[in-house]
């Protein structure tokens, strides 16, 4: 895959072992400007890596439930590189100095702001950023857009995580009625679903239940990204309103135990 000539736009980048730092990485890699952004200042951190590797890579702060900061941020990318070409809505899960318990309550013990909590910054960021990169693509009549939901709602769920399954499932909805909007506009839209990925923010049981998975181990963020970056290609330009699930068979396995009787 190459993408010189290309400027993606990848949101919740601010982990140096996450997925949207390793999408970003993937992509520049293969030709594209970078465009990245997080909740905090580490984003620079995450700009300066890049450019140290050779990418042309813009880096801006900003909190994507705000209307107002993600088109800030769009205006911004298009002063630097007059075009955005590939977006990747990765924004979600946990935002730096917020607190996570929100994706792990009972949903009888949620109160009405942990549940909104919860659903703008993992439904409502993929909103405001689409929102705003989508009159440019629509004029440009190209466009890709990449979804990072989860099985977690989608697929599967988990006790405790109403929030979150609620959420990455209308990230799902979100990209199929999005895409038939704009098929015939030069615009994809996809989803990826990873399931248990090793990353920074990866706890000791989510670690156990990725050893096992069929493939016996969690997954690592380059291999979403590899899935990211197929379906921001142009060899995926006639797959649209779908979803890739990434997470080495996990959904498809009924046992869900030790291998030992089974692998």
């Amino acid at each position: 895959m190459t993408f010189s000539g290309r400027v993606s736009l990848i949101t919740g980048a601010g982990s140096s072992h996450g997925i949207g730092f390793a999408t970003a990485r993937v992509l520049a890699q293969a030709g594209s400007k970078i465009a990245i952004t997080s909740t905090t200042e580490r984003i620079h951190e995450r700009a300066r890596e890049l450019a140290a590797e050779g990418a042309d890579v813009f880096a801006f702060a900003a909190d994507l439930r705000e209307h107002e900061h993600t088109q800030q941020l769009v205006k911004e990318v298009f002063a630097r590189y007059g075009r955005l070409d590939i977006l990747v809505n990765n924004a979600g899960m946990t935002q730096v100095g917020s607190p996570t318990e929100t994706t792990s309550r009972l949903l009888a013990e949620l109160s009405e702001e942990e549940w909104e909590y919860g659903m703008a910054i993992n439904l409502k960021t993929a909103f405001n950023i689409t929102k705003a990169v989508l009159p440019f693509m629509l004029a440009a009549k190209y466009g890709r857009i990449v979804n990072v939901s989860s099985v977690t709602g989608p697929v599967v769920s988990n006790p405790r995580e109403t929030v979150y399954s609620a959420a990455k499932a209308g990230m799902v909805g979100l990209t199929r009625s999005l895409a038939l909007e704009v098929a015939r506009k030069g615009i994809t839209v996809n989803a990826v679903a990873p399931g248990w990925i090793e990353t920074a923010s990866s706890t000791e049981h989510e670690i156990i239940a990725g050893k096992n998975t069929p493939v016996g181990r969690p997954g690592h963020p380059d291999e979403v990204a590899a899935a990211i970056a197929f379906l921001a290609g142009e060899s995926a330009s006639y797959i649209t309103g779908q979803l890739i699930i990434v997470d080495g068979g996990n959904s498809v396995q009924e046992y869900k135990g030790p291998p030992t009787s089974y692998y």
